[in-house]
């Protein structure tokens, strides 16, 4: 007969699977709720058109990240699973997880680049970031899945469903990378945005890049946030097992980032112009532009100056003349259409 505090401990530690088992639930049913309502955008924005990076990385983050939520449901769920298939699906978890992370970072990292078209040594100095931050990041995540060892169970534990492994120490080491890079992504983002801030307000894809930004940037800070100090609560079973082996943080910043590309997409279509082509000029040379009557066209509005001669607008100054130029305010009318985007 196991002690009071044993069997006290090993109730809680199943509350915290069963915890983890709900979480993994809301989060599949939510991930299927925002592909059903986002699907005609997906439609529209990436079923059509030539396979770009962008376009791939999408897809990677549209699409493995409720696979993954699913696996970790299937973990909790299985009735009876034999040791081999818990520390094996377990490490794939860990593993696939840091890697989806990855991809949405990688998506920010493509953003920034096309924020910097001139500027390499940012463009080459976040991908450098990134890859360090996946580095270190599954260096932390290989050595917490090859420690994973199995807990010793009693009797009436025997025939409960659901994986059961002893909980990684130092689990909030995998996710400081990604906070991290997060942060200086943001930043960037946000320096190019502020970077003319007297034109902010009648530039709608710098207030879009600080929106979108700012609100996902929320999210990941605030999900990598709770997840580290749940992963201290060790005492605390009811957080720390969820936190640990369930995939919220996957999911929820998996759906921000695919409302972000649905975000520019939408604002790239509304202003007639290729996404790529609108991140690289987010200022549009500092034109004063405004959209045209119809799809797709952009009026840009500037002045022409002709070299004629003007007798009546003449300054004469000491026995010389001085030319004016008088100033014809035209507007060039056109659609944006580059090839060479990125989506």
């Amino acid at each position: 007969m196991p002690s009071p505090d044993l069997l006290k401990a090993i109730i809680a530690s199943l509350e915290g699977s069963e915890i983890a088992r709900i979480v993994n639930i809301a989060c599949l049913a939510l991930s299927v709720y925002e592909w059903l309502i986002t699907l005609d955008q997906e439609i529209e924005y990436f079923w059509t058109g030539k396979w770009t990076i962008s376009r791939i990385l999408f897809f990677l983050n549209r699409y493995i990240p409720p696979f993954l939520v699913m696996l970790g449901l299937i973990e909790f769920s299985i009735p009876n699973p034999s040791d081999e298939f818990c520390i094996s699906a377990i490490r794939f978890s860990f593993v696939s997880s840091i890697l989806a992370l990855g991809t949405i970072q990688a998506m920010l990292i493509l953003r920034i680049w096309y924020l910097f078209p001139h500027n390499k040594f940012i463009q080459y100095g976040m991908v450098i970031l990134w890859v360090f931050s996946v580095a270190i990041s599954l260096a932390y995540t290989s050595v917490a899945a090859m420690g994973l060892r199995l807990p010793n169970t009693s009797l009436f534990m025997q025939g409960a469903p659901g994986c059961r492994v002893a909980r990684p120490v130092k689990f909030w080491r995998m996710f400081m990378p990604s906070l991290g890079l997060h942060t200086i992504l943001y930043i960037m983002t946000a320096v190019r945005a502020l970077r003319n801030r007297r034109i902010l307000k009648d530039a709608p894809v710098l207030k879009r890049l600080l929106r979108d930004g700012g609100l996902f940037f929320f999210v990941v800070f605030v999900s990598i946030g709770f997840t580290a100090i749940g992963s201290f609560l060790e005492n605390v079973p009811q957080i720390n097992i969820p936190v640990i082996f369930s995939n919220y943080l996957l999911a929820v910043t998996s759906i921000a980032m695919s409302r972000i590309m649905f975000s520019i997409h939408s604002l790239a279509s509304h202003l007639g112009s290729e996404t790529g082509w609108l991140l690289s000029n987010v200022e549009l040379r500092r034109t004063n532009w405004r959209k045209g009557a119809t799809e797709g066209e952009l009026i840009v509005e500037c002045n022409s100056y002709d070299d004629y001669d003007d007798r009546e607008s003449n300054l004469q100054i000491n026995n010389g003349s001085l030319r004016s130029y008088r100033a014809l305010k035209v507007s060039r009318v056109g659609v944006f259409n580059d090839d060479t985007m990125w989506l």
